[in-house]
């Protein structure tokens, strides 16, 4: 790290993840989880009817833990496929090329995106009471918006 660069914000586990991918400035790093993940994370308990509710849950993103990377001039949507592989980019947006908004009601932290080629997706945190380290994150992706998800 460059005594001078200030260190990214949000999870540093996050930043140091992407670091691998990622070759430009990192201002702001989190690891978040698509709508539909917790369906598909127990699924399996229910076993074949539960599998059958959760095939299409997290569409059309994967059903895997991803990770928000803002850099300077956009944003990027990261997926990883295993615990030792390097994440995987989904698509990377530049400024003002798509709408955010994080929504204020209810317990979990949740940021709504309308972008290019997924539509409209939605990514949470957890509870928002202890994922204050993701909400500059998402204040950040919402500040890069061409305007809020109507």
């Amino acid at each position: 790290m460059d005594a001078f660069k200030p260190e990214p914000l949000g999870q540093p586990f996050a930043s140091r993840k992407l670091r691998q991918v990622v070759f430009t400035d990192i201002l702001a790093a989190a690891a978040v989880f698509p709508k539909g993940y917790m369906r598909t994370s127990v699924a399996h308990m229910f076993g074949w009817l539960g599998r059958l509710a959760a095939t299409h849950a997290t569409d059309p993103l994967p059903a895997t833990a991803l990770y928000l990377a803002v850099t300077p001039d956009d944003f990027r949507i990261f997926a990883r496929s295993g615990w030792r592989e390097p994440p995987y980019e989904i698509g990377r947006w530049s400024r003002r090329t798509y709408r955010a908004s994080i929504p204020q009601q209810g317990a979990f932290l949740k940021l709504d995106l309308d972008v290019e080629r997924l539509g409209h997706i939605q990514v949470f945190a957890g509870l928002r009471r202890f994922r204050r380290d993701v909400e500059p994150v998402f204040e950040l992706v919402a500040q890069g918006a061409s305007g809020p998800v109507v």
